[in-house]
C-alpha cells in the first residue's frame, strides 16, 4: 500500500513514551537543516500495512520495495506503529517460524516518535538516538507526508558539517 492520508488523530510519543511530545524544531539551534530538505532529497513516498496482514506479508514488502521499516495505518489512516526488520528478527528469536502467520500488531512497535517536517535535522538524529530506532514518520498539518530513516538523516548531517568546514577554511584562507 502506498498512501499520503489525513492523520490529524496521530499519536505522538514524547520522551517518556507516550503523550503528545513531538520533535517540531521549533527550538532548533541556528546549525543543522531541516526535515523537509531530506525529503525534498528523497522524495515522500511512504511504504504503509494495516494490522490485519501477517508478518510474512511484512517481509515481503520489505523485501519487494528494498526498505527498512513500514508505517502500520488503522482504518482511518493513521499512523498507529511500524515495523521494522529488527522487530521481524526479534519475533523470530523469541517465537521461531511459527512469527510467519501471525497478524503485525503481535511485533510492530506501537506509537512511533514522529516529527515534524520543519524540525531540525540535530534533534531528529538526537531523538533516534536516544531512543535507538531507526525510522521516523514525519507529519505534517495531521498527514502522514514521509519517513525518514537515521541514515537519511547522519547523510544530511555529514553533508551539512561538510560545508561548514569548506566555509569555516574560505574564510580562515582568504
Amino acid at each position: 500500500m502506498l498512501f499520503s492520508g489525513d492523520f490529524s488523530a496521530a499519536v505522538y510519543q514524547s520522551d517518556s513514551g507516550s503523550g503528545s511530545g513531538q520533535v517540531s524544531g521549533a527550538s532548533g539551534g541556528a546549525s543543522g537543516g531541516a526535515v523537509k530538505d531530506i525529503l525534498a532529497d528523497k522524495g515522500g513516498e511512504i511504504h504503509t500495512i494495516t494490522t490485519g496482514h501477517t508478518v510474512q506479508e511484512v517481509i515481503d514488502m520489505l523485501n519487494s520495495f528494498k526498505i527498512g521499516a513500514l508505517v502500520v495505518a488503522d482504518d482511518s489512516n493513521r499512523p498507529i506503529g511500524i515495523v521494522s526488520e529488527r522487530d521481524v528478527v526479534v519475533g523470530i528469536g523469541q517465537k521461531g517460524p511459527e512469527l510467519f502467520a501471525e497478524k503485525i500488531d503481535t511485533i510492530m512497535t506501537a506509537n512511533p516518535v514522529c516529527c515534524a517536517p520543519d524540525a531540525r535535522v540535530h534533534e531528529v538524529m538526537q531523538k533516534m538516538t536516544d531512543g535507538r530506532f531507526r525510522h521516523m514518520p514525519v507529519v505534517s498539518d495531521g498527514k502522514l507526508c514521509g519517513m525518514i530513516s537515521i541514515g537519511d538523516v547522519v547523510r544530511k548531517r555529514l553533508l551539512e558539517l561538510e560545508y561548514e568546514n569548506e566555509q569555516m577554511m574560505a574564510y580562515m584562507s582568504g
